[in-house]
């Protein structure tokens, strides 16, 4: 038992007649700062100050920036149609855009039916070019245009997917274009075109070899913004043209390769604000993020080199506004799954934002914040759409999709200013959190750093000092959505915070999603009417931190003051108040408990330390026990009734000391006699007792 007599707040004890020293703050050591530097992109012509500001009528402003590279823009747009052509014909078309938009981001592709209204929303000029007749018309229009552009042709073997790769790789180094042996036939057969040749077809046996020697050959060219992880058929090719990023394909479950793929992320030069684009699955964090590569998942992210043309620019939304939250009820959030891929921020869920429910129901979509330098014309869009039950917010895990656990311990601070920085900017305020052991070094910094309103996922916590955090359940379809709903059970003493996740590919194929979600609403609030109430995640936030008061460090009970601790008398527990030495106290008599009830707003996190501070006059020679409403469930009680291990033995000086205990399985649910949850014991004569403070401790 630890009875020193110092506290970071020692107001309660001090009106309570005892005077206490101050004790040592300490404070954390200096974090190392880390830094990106601001790779900026190159340098704009005046065509792309007419293009963003007096073509588009916007004004560029500072905004967070130097992640990815970017193109220059272009005074005029050729767009070209490539649905119909064959696999290795589209493959070869985006590469030759991306090549084309290094210089100036003049191609866009048609490849999608939303292609076409995105280029129209963003009000740049463009013109269609004139299809020729035949197969593989989009390649062939635009191979027409541009033949002259392209001084080589890089012939690789569909069946070696290695040989495309590094065959689109050295064509954007060189000036040429990817093509199968027979596309290099049809093209120099129709066009006479006469460039050089180089043949990528049986040059390496395997994955391994052909990745060597391009680390070697091609990777001392690459950009350090940008890897890509990308298979063949995937629309963002383009980009890896555009910005000559590294490109590759390896299998993690074989050993080998595995080592291959830790060789490329080794390079010099990929670490803090690096991203890994295309697709391989969630589980590349694993491998990535221990060298500072965050994921932006992107693998049918369409015309990237074009859209990257345009102005960075900053973002705002509303701040969220409480309601008045009632036990007995519950206030649901409702977001969209898999804003993080950029691709699903321009397809699916773009998709979902032309269905005419959107609006009557709250639902958050999340996005990635890397859109304000990738993409701001589809930013701007999802803002000049926003309805007031629409809120942007940000998908796991902020600027990046990253495994927190995973991610390179010295450079996660400065990941999480970033994450910071560019979420604000974007005015996202909250995010959905991902692998993220609590407690740990990790999350407390993610937590503290984060600048988010609330976060979403991996569990409930309010707590001061972080925003709160609420779970979030994934719905695979309609009918998961609303088993989903109907398991979070109301609290009659409590308002209840749940967040609901339905997954967009379960939710794309009938009637654009938010229908869908409506349907379910309607349907739940038939079968318990007045149970939920439905908040975008912004409000939710707001009325969490209103209704748990997150500002509330210390609670304290003292004869006329209860600040959040409320004295209860039982059968076992009566007092009377008393004055000792010009101090008012309570008193109890021997064998009586001096029982005492927290407020419902001072939350207990599941491990928190919380400090039990009480001030006694030291008279007699027996015990004072501590008994409180624990999680330990193996007792017999529960744990309602939990020792403490260690009691106060009085030493009958006849003065007011202080003791302090420290628990950190509190569950204080009211669990004790009259719904108190914790109370002292008194082994002794009457025991005086001036003041009592609970605080949490960091």
């Amino acid at each position: 038992m630890n009875t020193g007599m110092s506290l970071r707040n020692n107001q309660c004890f001090e009106a309570a007649g005892i005077t206490l020293p101050r004790g040592n703050q300490r404070t954390g050591s200096a974090q190392r700062e880390s830094c990106i530097k601001n790779l900026r992109s190159k340098g704009r012509h005046l065509a792309f100050l007419l293009f963003g500001v007096l073509l588009l009528g916007l004004q560029p402003m500072l905004a967070a920036s130097g992640l990815f590279p970017k193109m220059p823009a272009a005074t005029k747009v050729f767009v070209v149609n490539v649905h119909s052509d064959g696999g290795a014909a589209k493959r070869a078309a985006w590469a030759l855009q991306g090549l084309i938009n290094q210089s100036s981001a003049e191609v866009y592709i048609l490849s999608s039916g939303a292609h076409l209204e995105q280029l129209k929303n963003s009000d740049a000029p463009f013109e269609m070019l004139t299809p020729l007749p035949g197969d593989n018309a989009g390649l062939r229009t635009l191979f027409q245009k541009y033949q002259g552009r392209i001084k080589k042709m890089f012939v690789y073997d569909p069946d070696q997917d290695w040989s495309w790769y590094l065959a689109l790789m050295a064509a954007a180094q060189q000036d040429g274009i990817p093509v199968t042996e027979s596309l290099r036939n049809d093209l120099t057969s129709e066009f006479g075109w006469q460039g050089t040749v180089e043949n990528f077809q049986n040059r390496w046996t395997n994955r391994i070899a052909a990745y060597n020697w391009a680390l070697t050959n091609l990777m001392p060219n690459c950009s350090t913004q940008v890897v890509f992880e990308l298979r063949m058929d995937k629309r963002l090719c383009d980009y890896v043209a555009a910005s000559k990023g590294f490109n590759f394909w390896l299998d993690r479950g074989n050993p080998d390769e595995l080592a291959e793929m830790k060789k490329i992320f080794h390079a010099k030069g990929y670490g803090l604000g690096t991203s890994l684009m295309g697709y391989a699955g969630d589980g590349i964090n694993e491998i990535a993020n221990p060298y500072g590569i965050g994921y932006v998942v992107s693998d049918y992210y369409g015309n990237g080199s074009f859209w990257s043309s345009f102005p960075n620019k900053t973002y705002k939304q509303a701040a969220g506004k409480a309601v008045i939250a009632e036990p007995g009820k519950i206030y649901a959030s409702i977001m969209w799954s898999d804003g993080d891929n950029i691709q699903f921020d321009q397809n699916a869920l773009y998709n979902f934002w032309h269905d005419p429910a959107r609006g009557t129901i709250p639902v958050a979509t999340p996005l990635s914040p890397t859109l304000q330098e990738i993409n701001s014309p589809l930013l701007d869009w999802y803002y000049s759409e926003l309805t007031d039950n629409d809120e942007l917010v940000a998908g796991p895990t902020g600027v990046q999709f990253i495994y927190i656990r995973d991610y390179n311990s010295a450079l996660f601070p400065a990941w999480c200013k970033l994450t910071r920085t560019w979420c604000a900017d974007a005015g996202f305020h909250s995010s959905r959190i991902w692998i993220a052991p609590n407690p740990s070094a990790k999350y407390n910094t993610y937590m503290r750093t984060c600048g988010f309103d609330g976060v979403l996922g991996e569990g409930w916590v309010v707590q001061n000092g972080f925003p709160p955090k609420i779970d979030a359940r994934g719905a695979g379809d309609e009918d998961a959505l609303f088993n989903e709903f109907t398991n979070v059970s109301p609290n009659p003493r409590a308002p209840v915070f749940v967040n609901f996740t339905p997954i967009v590919q379960g939710f794309d194929k009938r009637d654009g999603g938010y229908s869908a979600v409506k349907r379910q609403i309607e349907r739940l609030d038939a079968a318990y009417p007045g149970r939920y109430v439905f908040l975008l995640p912004k409000d939710q936030f707001a009325t969490m931190q209103a209704y748990y008061n997150t500002n509330t460090l210390q609670l304290a009970a003292r004869l006329g003051t209860a600040k959040g601790l409320t004295p209860i008398t039982n059968e076992d527990g009566n007092f009377t108040v008393v004055e000792r030495d010009g101090v008012r106290c309570w008193q109890l008599a021997q064998h009586n408990y001096f029982y005492l009830d927290v407020a419902d707003s001072f939350l207990v996190q599941p491990g928190a330390k919380l400090e039990i501070d009480l001030a006694y006059f030291d008279a007699g020679t027996g015990d004072i026990g501590l008994d409180y409403d624990s999680t330990d469930s193996r007792l017999v009680d529960g744990g309602a009734y939990k020792r403490y291990p260690y009691a106060i033995h009085l030493m009958n000086t006849g003065t007011w000391k202080l003791a302090r205990f420290w628990v950190t399985d509190a569950r204080f649910a009211n669990r004790q006699n009259n719904g108190a949850d914790f109370r002292f014991y008194n082994g002794s004569d009457d025991l005086r007792i001036s003041a009592v403070q609970l605080q949490r401790t960091y």
